[in-house]
């Protein structure tokens, strides 16, 4: 089930999936029923341009109904959710103007557009008492940290650091003059050093080309030159509401069907698995996520991903689930949104996410953003 297919990237993975003629069933699932039908009904249309007939359907879904979600998903029983549904996208800052972006962007004060509706879904899933394995597309390197802490714990998420480790690769291939498919990069990393930080934070990578490691030759500042050089750190976000994320789309899918198929892959950099910070190297499959490092300790791991999220405007995650916020970034959410929150409860997120629209709302007229 992907939950927000009527949205962009689910949009993109409806797609995808019906160009890949495999043998799956997926049901769309949406709160925007008109949207939703039509984007699974021209899904349809690719597939049979391509000659495959999936199994491909819609059912309208409302995340803000706990009970009404929980029999849903008891009537489909689904293997694994794709949960893509958030109050507000992670580019809705990117269009205001660059000096206001540059202060507010951190997407750490946003987290209750991503942590709302995902934690609806979680208790949703708990009420039903079936095991369904969840893919959370909603900020996972700390949304999941947060429903980890609450016992309702995703399996992972995708894109996000893993994003910028398949730009990484291409770059190895080509300094290596080496087919794409010889590279083979293990990474550590938060949302925070790869986009907000646009791979200047602090990340960790083991590189292999042909199953040799040449780590050694790829230290973190070359990368990151290279990574600029390439244009691969200017913000590639045109100054609309309609974004092209297809690539992102298949980050997310590669981890969806590796659970679905149950193929134990390890994947290079997954984010929000085992409910920790950021993203690690995992081995994906019905079973759930296994975090694998090789050359580096998960303490290790967890303290590059910690000082990554202080760069997405995260100082902690309390063990109740509780997310305290970088005083910086307080500062610049009071004065250039006129919000205010140094501790974000969960229980509280709704709350937050209904003010925050407000004001980014009022931040759209001031600078006449069309969204």
């Amino acid at each position: 089930m992907i939950i927000g297919s009527a949205g962009s990237v689910g949009h993109d993975m409806m797609y995808q999936i019906a160009s890949m003629g495999l043998p799956v069933k997926v049901i769309g699932a949406d709160i925007d029923e008109e949207k939703g039908r039509f984007e699974v009904e021209e899904s349809l249309h690719v597939a049979h341009n391509f000659g495959y007939y999936p199994d491909l359907s819609f059912t309208k879904i409302n995340l803000f109904e706990i009970d009404e979600t929980a029999e849903l998903l008891k009537e489909h029983q689904p293997k694994v959710i794709c949960n893509l549904a958030s109050l507000g996208s992670w580019w809705v800052t990117r269009l205001l103007p660059p000096d206001e972006y540059k202060k507010i962007g951190p997407i750490g004060p946003w987290l209750p557009n991503h942590l709302t509706l995902a934690h609806k879904l979680m208790l949703a899933i708990k009420k039903t008492g079936l095991d369904i394995k969840v893919v959370n597309g909603a900020f996972p390197d700390a949304t999941n940290v947060v429903l980890s802490k609450l016992g309702l714990e995703p399996v992972c998420g995708g894109g996000n650091m893993d994003l910028g480790l398949s730009r990484v690769k291409r770059i190895v291939a080509h300094e290596m003059k080496v087919p794409y498919r010889s590279v083979q990069i293990y990474g550590v990393g938060h949302h925070g050093a790869y986009y907000t930080a646009r791979m200047t934070g602090p990340y960790w990578v083991k590189v292999l080309v042909d199953g040799v490691d040449v780590s050694k030759q790829f230290p973190n500042k070359k990368i990151t030159k290279l990574y600029h050089e390439r244009g691969y750190g200017a913000p590639g976000q045109f100054k609309s509401s309609l974004v092209d994320q297809m690539r992102t789309a298949s980050a997310f899918l590669k981890h969806v069907l590796s659970i679905y198929y149950n193929t134990g892959e390890v994947h290079t950099c997954v984010p929000g698995a085992a409910g920790l910070p950021g993203a690690y190297p995992c081995r994906l499959s019905e079973k759930g996520a296994e975090i694998v490092l090789p050359g580096l300790s998960l303490d290790e791991a967890i303290a590059i991903n910690n000082e990554g999220g202080k760069i997405d405007g995260i100082e902690k995650i309390k063990d109740d689930g509780t997310v305290v916020y970088c005083e910086e970034n307080v500062r610049y959410m009071r004065e250039v949104v006129g919000y205010e929150c140094a501790e974000l409860k969960p229980s509280e997120s709704e709350e937050r996410a209904r003010e925050l629209n407000k004001l980014l709302k009022r931040l759209y007229d001031k600078y006449n953003v069309e969204a």
